[in-house]
């Protein structure tokens, strides 16, 4: 099987001018031109995954989606709208909010562009679905005819890395993305419900990726992390193949698990050496003492998942836990629990463990980084 090209290129800071050339250099490179995009609808779906500005490093800098806009306003495009369902409820203030603090609300008025403000949504079916073959979807993402899907590089505390693909959650309504977490509380369900997703994106829709990886996040990503420059940019019109040019930049080769389960349905080659890389090498991208989620430091269990009728993996793996010395019972993390497990009681949030899923969302969205990751006290001996 023949796999979608990666343009791959250097960029050290958010420049726009510089980012806005190499768009167009990669996008040449992947054939991404004007009689594509003449005429079209596009809708953007950045990574706004929390209300936080551009510098912590958690969702996608306005400078990249600036350089895109500009460069398909010049191929063309008939309309173009910024949308995305970041975590929590899906509604207008809300959807503001986050467009307001992430910047894309200075991009709209700048380049002359919409934001999406409707929250309705609709039914997608796929029948080809491994995991799930009916999704709910945002309306703009259904409208589109051609989605440009704008992510940042992050490590990621359930599924080790957040690229390409990992951002297509975000076309599933609020909390509905809570339910989807419910419904598959096993890592292994989950990926492959998101390569179900972005399968069925892909075939219904033109994709075109973009990965902003100038500065990503190491760590406790996709939120909790710290900020990193990785220097980076990607464009190609797979998710996958970009997605595993991404998995080599972090040295994780073959150890994402959506991507293995990509690899299983043969969307996604065994080895990066196989994709047609346009500019740069992976391997001189390649980012040095990258500091890995605390739920991946000692993650062999996740490889067993039936040892012991599946006790093992779950006594083992590491939990959340809340800071009572920061926790400020705003509840967030009781809100955005699938399982409801977590409680506020005295200003302080408390979580049930016996129903824990381990989706770590409450780490994930915790405003003030008061949810920690524990390890087990066997584990920390062991290493």
């Amino acid at each position: 099987m023949k796999y979608a090209p990666v343009a791959l290129n250097k960029c050290k800071s958010y420049d726009r001018d510089t980012i806005t050339e190499l768009i167009k250099t990669q996008f040449e490179a992947i054939n991404v031109n004007r009689e594509l995009i003449n005429g079209k609808r596009i809708v953007i779906k950045p990574n706004l995954v929390m209300n936080k500005p551009p510098e912590f490093a958690a969702t996608t800098h306005p400078a990249v989606v600036t350089a895109v806009v500009r460069n398909l306003k010049k191929m063309g495009a008939a309309s173009i709208i910024i949308a995305e369902s970041s975590g929590g409820p899906y509604t207008e203030a809300l959807i503001k909010s986050h467009y307001k603090s992430c910047g894309m609300a200075d991009v709209s008025h700048n380049e002359g562009i919409d934001l999406n403000t409707d929250t309705s949504f609709g039914i997608m079916q796929y029948q080809e679905g491994v995991k799930c073959r009916t999704f709910n979807v945002i309306k703009p993402i259904i409208d589109a005819d051609i989605i440009i899907n704008i992510c940042k590089l992050k490590t990621h505390s359930l599924t080790k890395m957040s690229a390409g693909v990992k951002n297509l959650f975000g076309v599933v309504p609020g909390i509905e993305k809570f339910e989807m977490h419910a419904r598959f509380p096993e890592q292994n369900d989950f990926v492959e419900m998101i390569c179900d997703l972005c399968s069925m994106l892909c075939e219904s829709k033109e994709m075109i990726t973009v990965c902003d990886g100038i500065t990503g996040m190491e760590g406790n990503g996709p939120t909790g992390g710290t900020p990193k420059n990785f220097g980076v940019l990607l464009s190609s019109r797979s998710p996958y193949s970009l997605d595993c040019v991404c998995e080599s930049i972090l040295g994780f080769n073959g150890t994402v698990p959506m991507l293995n389960a990509a690899r299983a349905r043969n969307l996604a080659p065994q080895s990066v050496d196989t994709i047609d890389v346009i500019g740069e090498t992976p391997e001189s991208c390649k980012v040095s003492e990258l500091v890995l989620p605390d739920t991946q430091k000692f993650n062999i269990l996740r490889s067993l998942p039936n040892l012991f009728g599946g006790k093992a993996a779950k006594f083992f793996e590491p939990k959340p836990q809340i800071d009572r010395n920061k926790c400020i019972g705003c509840g967030v993390c009781e809100r955005s629990c699938p399982k409801h497990t977590i409680t506020i009681k005295n200003r302080k949030a408390k979580i049930n463990y016996s129903d824990c899923i381990r989706c770590y969302c409450c780490q994930e969205l915790c405003p003030i980084n008061s949810v920690k990751i524990k390890q087990n006290f066997i584990i920390k001996i062991i290493q």
